[in-house]
């Protein structure tokens, strides 16, 4: 056995979100979201279950925090449903009872010292305003802010830390692609006829909502509730197949577009998309006859705004890939639009401890959390990181035998000490 430390004010957290845990979905006014929508589509969740109750938590949320204060952890992130305080999705319906539940919730957290930590959207989306377009809507980005504003005014008194996206990359691949059988299997379900080009509008559309969430925060709320506002990006470290050139520079570019597609226009120091992303968009958009690049561009004004445009990093990390250059007889019909976009192969390796069952992507790899925490203080000078997710699926029917996944979080907390005590 050896001792691994954390230094003073090393915060222990838990993390939900609400489609996850609330159920209630149809209860006192709350309006249907695009995961209530897409659950109920028959064949879409693999056993058939729905969010209609899921843990009940919106019901049983004292059981929870009791659990909480039983685990004895210092913060508690969970996410607020954007169609349970606001039906509509914008600010015309004001749902009371939803808001009012809110406050119970962090009352009861507050009253037992556990620190909230709220996430404005993770991934729920108000059906109504998808219904005009959701992600892939301009208009978008006015809504969103409303919705932030309303968040950070009802809730701001009570909230020190406020995360306004949760993985943009998993909601515009995962969410909004076209390859249904091998990417798009979450809310609302894809757009096969514009998979080349929905992923890439709709993150487009996330950050400069990001943007001006943060900025209403920073110029409306701060000031009084010296709170912090900031974003959660999720990637998987790319580790080179080989030291060939070529899947150095695949595992590179990789990395660059799943982490770096959204931070380095927040967090580095010349802002907008990844260099060699736009470079790799546009040539890709020129070989298939396109006018323009199928990766949108930002304003210098948007930039700008985006730049610096949050308080700390949030992270959250699974698993790490090998990765190596796809040659030009890899590009076969099934190859999913984001592999055929990165121009890249990923793979784990056979020893990779996995959780979860033998079809599961979950691999213990700890060594690569502690590579991407490197590379963040390296790229983008240091930034505070709040983990704000990792973990790892147990074995079906395993039950609360949790030996596995008492390694998983063991071995990285490992690499989480290890790296901070390099410093």
């Amino acid at each position: 056995m050896s001792e691994y430390t954390f230094p003073k004010g090393f915060a222990w957290s838990c993390a939900t979100a609400a489609a996850q845990i609330e159920g209630a979905w149809n209860t006192d006014g709350k309006g249907p979201s695009i995961w209530d929508t897409y659950s109920h589509i028959p064949g879409k969740i693999k056993d058939g279950s729905t969010n209609e109750i899921a843990s009940d938590s919106y019901h049983l949320y004292e059981q929870d925090v009791a659990l909480l204060k039983e685990l004895g952890v210092q913060q508690y992130r969970f996410s607020i449903a954007w169609s349970r305080v606001l039906p509509h999705g914008t600010t015309d319906v004001v749902n009371q009872k939803g808001v009012e539940y809110y406050h119970k919730l962090l009352d009861a957290l507050i009253a037992n010292n556990i620190h909230p930590v709220v996430t404005i959207y993770h991934w729920d989306l108000p059906q109504a305003l998808q219904d005009l377009g959701g992600w892939f809507n301009r208009q978008i980005v006015d809504w969103y802010a409303d919705y932030a504003r309303f968040c950070f005014k009802n809730f701001g008194d009570k909230v020190k830390i406020w995360i306004t996206f949760n993985e943009p990359w998993v909601q515009s691949w995962w969410g909004h692609s076209g390859d249904e059988k091998m990417v798009a299997v979450h809310a609302p379900g894809g757009f096969p006829l514009h998979s080349q080009w929905a992923p890439y509008l709709c993150a487009h559309h996330m950050l400069l909502s990001h943007a001006a969430a943060y900025h209403i925060y920073k110029s409306e709320f701060k000031g009084e509730q010296k709170g912090q506002c900031g974003l959660t990006l999720v990637c998987a470290w790319k580790e080179p197949a080989t030291s060939n050139p070529e899947d150095q520079a695949a595992a590179r570019r990789a990395f660059q577009m799943e982490l770096g597609w959204f931070a380095h226009a927040v967090y580095s120091k010349e802002g907008d998309y990844p260099l060699v992303m736009r470079e790799r968009m546009a040539e890709l958009s020129k070989q298939e006859g396109r006018a323009t690049s199928r990766l949108p561009k930002f304003t210098q004004k948007e930039i700008e705004s985006l730049k610096g445009s949050s308080d700390f990093f949030g992270l959250n990390y699974y698993v790490s890939q090998m990765v190596r250059e796809r040659k030009p007889n890899e590009y076969t019909p099934d190859v999913c639009q984001r592999l055929r976009d990165g121009g890249h192969v990923e793979t784990v390796l056979s020893e990779w401890e996995q959780f979860g069952g033998k079809h599961s992507w979950c691999r213990n790899t700890p060594w690569g959390l502690r590579n991407v925490l490197n590379f963040i203080k390296n790229e983008y000078n240091n930034p505070t990181v709040l983990i704000t997710e990792n973990g790892a699926c147990n074995e079906p029917g395993d039950g609360l035998k949790d030996f596995g996944r008492i390694k998983y979080v063991g071995d990285h907390l490992k690499a989480v000490s290890q790296g901070m005590t390099m410093y």
